[in-house]
């Protein structure tokens, strides 16, 4: 008698944007540049870059170097 694989369900996917209301979003690329700016004159040793969430399309900073192509 042949094997009858069982389907696992999966969970539908859902967009969490429960992490974004965490950071401090920027409505422009130039407001995020101004805070990371002047977050890294307070702390010398802060390097902070600007990106644009995929999900809330906000601007974020983050302490990971993004480079842009």
């Amino acid at each position: 008698m042949p094997r009858r694989n069982k389907i696992e369900k999966h969970e539908p996917f859902r967009l969490d944007i429960s992490n974004c209301q965490k950071k401090r979003d920027f409505k422009s690329e130039k407001e995020a540049i101004f805070a990371a700016d002047f977050q890294m004159l307070q702390d010398m040793n802060l390097e902070l870059s600007v990106y644009k969430c995929s999900d809330c399309n906000l601007w974020h900073l983050t302490r990971n170097i993004i480079h842009k192509d």
